[in-house]
């Protein structure tokens, strides 16, 4: 699925940041948040059996948190660059064809606990996932 997938395509990029799929915990203090967006239509298959998906078009929010700005900023702008125009690459078996910004990372302000939250959303252009994880 595309949050494993980016996930490990961010760690392997060098990001060594608790990366968490779908949801953040309170603890730790520095932690990465891969969250599913709306996304996009997935794009049907054109002639054939009707209803069958070739494509699958979903968008990523990453949340960067941390107690220092400088350090929320500088893996978010590493994380920006690693999954800004990803393409032609298998993830776990999953072809990606295309990854976007949305726009530049941003930050989304504090939490209750004071941390600064940093993100950026991507749209994703892949094959099909044929995994059931999550």
């Amino acid at each position: 699925m595309v949050l494993d997938d980016l996930a490990d395509y961010i760690s392997s990029g060098g990001v060594a940041t608790t990366t968490y799929r779908g949801w953040m915990p309170e603890k730790p203090d520095e932690a990465i948040q891969l969250v599913e967006t709306g996304g996009m239509a997935p794009v049907p298959q054109m002639s054939g059996t009707t209803g069958v998906v070739v494509e699958e078009r979903p968008s990523v929010q990453v949340v960067r948190r941390s107690p220092s700005y400088q350090r929320a900023r500088v893996e978010m702008n590493v994380i920006f660059g690693l999954l800004q125009g990803l393409g032609g690459r298998t993830i776990n078996g999953t072809d990606y064809k295309w990854v976007e910004a949305i726009q530049s990372p941003f930050v989304l302000g504090q939490d209750e606990s004071g941390r600064t939250l940093m993100a950026c959303n991507f749209r994703v252009f892949k094959a099909l996932s044929t995994s059931t994880s999550t």
